[in-house]
């Protein structure tokens, strides 16, 4: 019998910390790619720089996918007053 080291990629969650599991049998894949589409197909977001978030639905995972979204854009128009102004008296 031999010692050698075999290196394999498993996902879990930025937020919380949870294994891509499936009745508490965790994947384990080749490469980071492989393990990214997989996790997607499971429901969960991974970004471009493989940070993955698991499809909870609580406060915590709620913001950390909010916090990847561009802010609101403003529309403004040449000429328009600024909604933020009081009553006009």
């Amino acid at each position: 019998m031999s010692i050698r080291s075999i290196t394999f990629h498993i996902v879990s969650s930025d937020v919380c910390g949870d294994e891509d599991t499936d009745d508490c049998v965790i994947p384990l894949f080749d490469t980071t790619q492989i393990a990214a589409d997989h996790a997607r197909g499971c429901g969960w977001l991974v970004t471009a720089d493989q940070r993955c978030i698991c499809p909870d639905t609580d406060h915590r995972h709620r913001a950390a996918v909010d916090a990847l979204m561009p802010p609101e854009p403003r529309a403004e128009v040449d000429g328009q007053l600024p909604a933020d102004l009081g009553p006009i008296t």
